[in-house]
């Protein structure tokens, strides 16, 4: 039994770091999309890119579907989700920030530019720049991007120390 314990906890910490590395391939490939819109919206970039983090992992086409993740292998396939989410009235999320349908239906961005990685990136980064002016540079601000605190405060509290912990991880590796 013992044994048995010790093969899983191995394997566990394998895909860990595993995991753990492609994270830090992806961040790598698409840091250079984030340095122009945080410089312009003055957001730290290191705040953008833990958001990205949480929210996408950094998967370009991930999009979240009234709560459930898929992970489409192209731009393609992610726009046809997306708009089967968009003509089916659904609450989506789309792109390496995870911009919001609200968002997209708001100022009628075409799904198709949003998917972008770099649009995609310079609408979360503007996003959180509206939130940061509102709130302050602050915890409540990064809450806010991801949860209204007034509808669910725990969940935007928990979103902000998931962000720290992002933040700390990002710091660490440099």
């Amino acid at each position: 039994m013992k044994t048995l314990c010790f093969l899983l906890m191995l394997c566990c910490c394998s895909l860990s770091s595993v995991h753990a590395a492609a994270l830090q391939d992806r961040q790598q490939a698409l840091d250079p999309l984030f340095d122009d819109p945080c410089a312009r919206y003055q957001v730290p970039k290191v705040l953008a890119l833990a958001i990205a983090r949480q929210e996408s992992g950094l998967h370009p086409w991930i999009i979240n579907i009234s709560g459930r993740d898929v992970r489409p292998r192209s731009k393609d396939e992610a726009l046809r989700y997306a708009q089967w989410a968009l003509r089916a009235g659904r609450s989506f999320d789309v792109g390496v920030m995870q911009v919001n349908v609200y968002w997209i239906r708001k100022y009628g961005w075409p799904l198709e530019q949003v998917l972008e990685p770099a649009n995609n990136v310079r609408i979360g980064v503007w996003i959180l720049a509206q939130e940061i002016r509102r709130h302050g540079l602050n915890w409540k601000a990064v809450a806010y991007y991801h949860t209204p605190l007034h509808r669910n405060p725990e969940r935007g509290r928990a979103y902000a120390r998931a962000i720290v912990t992002h933040v700390r991880n990002i710091l660490g590796n440099k």
